[in-house]
């Protein structure tokens, strides 16, 4: 596990070197970019970091004082987390509010950074190097001093205190962020940075746990060691991985790939409403539906395609099912609705499902055209923030029509769908008996 550990920290290096100078380059083209910016500091500070660790023994050796490397190191790893929240502020505005965060930031990690010093010298001057593990260069869980040395200890809970604060700032910044995000890969990228910022809290908890374990057999030092590796070197893969990808991500075709499997998965969300209407209404289909692996593959080729005549098709059933759409039964599904619990665009999804499904069985049993169609409330109904779906954008329009979906294929649609079915055919015997 050891060496599986230290040979992903190598891998995440050489990574971690090739989007530095992809960043620097587009830098180079942009110097006032703010944002840009604090993205490369954070992946040049993380780079050096991470390649002086395999060479900690011999600049420490060459320096003449040891573990300064591993000062340096946690120093980079705190400038890399300052930079980041700089990075995510920047990104969601430059006003002077949100530099005067990145102000604040600095200070902070000025401050966390001499403290960090003073106490790194304070090991110096005991002098101590009883640890034979440090002796040999093999743990890798900070300052090389007995575990317990209040100095030492501090140094540690400094480090991992800020470290951990920054980290919980990048996920709350990257979601925060990611919410308001319209570019696919964009979110992901910060989705991306949100789960490496967890593994980053999860490698501090894992250094906190080798302070514990410190006076333990050596199995469970190198246990906790390799767990420490494994832990920041995924963070760093992670954080890299999602800061880069909305830069490089569209030269390799992700952001084709994306939309296209974004588009197939809103063809198989609206299918289970097309469905239904195609079953009374076969006319609405332009082509037969695709069956089969090949039918499979051709919505994988043109999903963009398909989803588009996916939705037209549902409409035109729409138009068509107009004539046995009732007022009465809308009404009655919101009474339902209401009393299910749902609230909301939830409900009205709800009341519209109703409808629609209440229609395709009157159409199914031959009932004529209900009476009350020129009251009937137009479809689609769309999100309760809208007055009607037609105000929608075709995005939006997908997302309300796949809610209703999914809320056509519930029972308690199929439940009231069945009982309001039941009232109007039994209106409709008892009229044709007068």
């Amino acid at each position: 596990m050891v060496k599986l550990a230290h040979g992903l920290m190598i891998a995440v290096t050489l990574v971690c070197w090739g989007m530095s100078l992809y960043k620097l380059r587009d830098l180079a083209r942009d110097r006032d970019n703010r944002p840009l910016r604090a993205l490369c500091l954070a992946l040049i500070a993380i780079t050096i970091s991470m390649t002086i660790q395999p060479l900690m023994s011999k600049i420490d050796e060459l320096s003449g004082i040891p573990d300064v490397t591993r000062l340096l190191s946690n120093c980079l790893s705190l400038v890399c987390a300052t930079a980041a929240q700089a990075f995510l502020l920047y990104m969601t505005s430059r006003d002077v509010s949100n530099r005067r965060r990145v102000r604040r930031r600095t200070i902070a990690l000025a401050l966390t950074i001499a403290v960090m010093i003073m106490m790194f010298v304070a090991t110096l001057l005991d002098g101590s190097r009883s640890d034979p593990r440090v002796r040999a260069t093999e743990y890798d869980g900070g300052p090389s001093h007995p575990p317990f040395q209040f100095a030492y200890l501090a140094y540690l809970f400094v480090y991992l205190a800020y470290l951990g604060w920054s980290l919980t700032q990048v996920v709350v910044l990257a979601n925060r962020y990611a919410a308001i995000a319209h570019r696919p890969l964009l979110r992901f990228g910060l989705r991306m940075i949100t789960v490496g910022s967890l593994w980053g809290l999860a490698y501090v908890a894992a250094k906190l746990v080798a302070i514990a374990l410190a006076n333990r057999s050596a199995d469970w030092a190198q246990i906790t060691d390799a767990v420490v590796v494994l832990a920041f070197s995924t963070s760093i893969l992670l954080v890299l991985i999602g800061s880069t990808i909305p830069s490089w991500g569209p030269r390799v075709g992700l952001d084709r790939l994306w939309a296209g499997a974004a588009a197939a998965r809103d063809y198989y969300r609206l299918y289970p409403l097309w469905a239904r209407i195609h079953a009374v209404l076969p006319e609405i289909a332009l082509l037969p539906p695709p069956s089969g692996v090949r039918g499979a593959l051709s919505i994988a080729r043109d999903a963009s395609l398909r989803r588009v005549r996916i939705t037209v098709e549902i409409l035109d059933g729409y138009a068509t099912l107009r004539p046995w759409m009732s007022a009465s039964v809308a009404a009655h599904a919101k009474d339902a609705a209401q009393k299910g619990g749902l609230l909301g665009d939830q409900q009205t999804a709800m009341v519209e499902a109703v409808v629609i499904g209440a229609a395709l069985a009157s159409r199914l049993d031959g009932a004529p055209p209900s009476g009350e169609a020129t009251e009937a409330l137009a479809l689609p109904l769309g999100p309760s923030r809208d007055s009607a779906a037609g105000d929608l954008g075709a995005a939006d329009q997908v997302t309300w029509l796949a809610q209703v979906a999914r809320a056509i294929t519930s029972p308690m649609a199929t439940k009231i769908i069945t009982r309001a079915t039941s009232e109007a055919m039994s209106l409709h015997t008892q009229s044709s008996e007068r």
